[in-house]
């Protein structure tokens, strides 16, 4: 049994809006075709997810495997059909998809660590923007800067990402980092299916430290709504920490994001009227650096791809952007 991701992971929920230029991040159009065998046809949708920019000579993006799944392929080389949205305010033009690197869907359904794909454009960038350089090493930050272009319940749609600023987990063994006990206390068989769930996860994951988490605990270990945290659209976006020198890096790139699967009335927590996609409890990025990931970069880096990796120090605590 894989992993059933049915859409891809909404700008930050609750997060700050800033440029995309500021933190290289873009959004991407994908479109899907889905063969419906019960009307023997074939249905077409679009989807959005989060990118990073990761190269300019040639530019280059990272994000998520999944965003592809059931992807529209086009040309000779069976690119997929793919737009980077509003590219005028990244200062990008001309731009031809010329290369992809990805793992088919049913790949990465098996195990979360090949959820990653390489983008290779070819451009014209007539702004300043930066690409992120990888970061190396298996340190865990004290803080990290999530962004995206997905957007929660009730947010108006903007034309740049949104950000917010987590701690990382731990310790991905102890469920009740995730959800606390008293949770538990209150309603014992939601906390039994979320911490299922959770544990499933983890089975999906074949290598040690390959996932970073961030859960949805304020500092009294309570769940709280109002904090900012991934969602639908926002797969593929960046995990974000700042070295030294105040630049950012990219240490992982948004992958999963588990809801629960029904409200509880003993947690106080949920609203009525207000959809489950708002109740993310955890999200997980995929590291970058991990040994089997950082493989198939080289990989694509060896094959035309522009990316760069660092060790330089890091600041002791991630900063938003000036």
């Amino acid at each position: 049994m894989g992993l059933t991701i049915g859409h891809s992971s909404q700008a930050i929920i609750h997060g700050l809006t800033f440029p995309g230029m500021a933190i290289s991040t873009v959004k991407l159009s994908v479109q899907h075709a889905h063969f419906l065998h019960s009307a023997e046809k074939w249905e077409y949708y679009d989807s959005i997810c989060s990118a990073a920019i990761v190269g300019l000579k040639p530019l280059t993006l990272i994000t998520a495997a999944h965003c592809l799944k059931e992807v529209r392929l086009t040309g000779a080389m069976s690119l997929p059909m793919l737009s980077i949205a509003q590219p005028e305010l990244l200062g990008i033009e001309d731009i031809s998809l010329k290369q992809a690197f990805y793992r088919p869907f049913e790949v990465v359904a098996e195990d979360l660590t090949q959820d990653v794909a390489v983008l290779v454009f070819e451009a014209k960038v007539t702004s300043l923007i930066q690409p992120l350089r990888i970061r190396l090493g298996d340190a865990l930050p004290d803080l990290l800067m999530i962004c995206g272009y997905g957007r929660g319940y009730g947010e108006a749609d903007t034309r740049h990402p949104r950000c917010g600023e987590r701690k990382p987990v731990r310790d991905l063994s102890d469920f009740y980092q995730v959800l606390p006990k008293a949770y538990r206390e209150m309603d014992e068989m939601l906390h039994l299916q979320a911490q299922t769930q959770f544990a499933y996860t983890q089975e999906l994951v074949h290598a040690e430290k390959a996932l970073l988490a961030v859960n949805r605990l304020n500092e009294m270990d309570q769940y709280d709504h109002t904090i900012a945290m991934p969602t639908l659209g926002d797969s593929g976006g960046p995990w974000l920490v700042l070295n030294a020198l105040g630049q950012y890096e990219l240490l992982a790139i948004t992958s999963l994001v588990e809801r629960f699967y029904n409200p509880s009335a003993h947690w106080p927590f949920f609203q009525k009227q207000v959809p489950l996609s708002e109740y993310p409890y955890i999200a997980y990025g995929l590291r970058l650096s991990h040994p089997e990931v950082l493989g198939f970069l080289q990989y694509a880096q060896h094959s035309g791809a522009d990316i760069q990796f660092t060790s330089a120090p890091l600041l002791p605590r991630t900063r938003q952007p000036q």
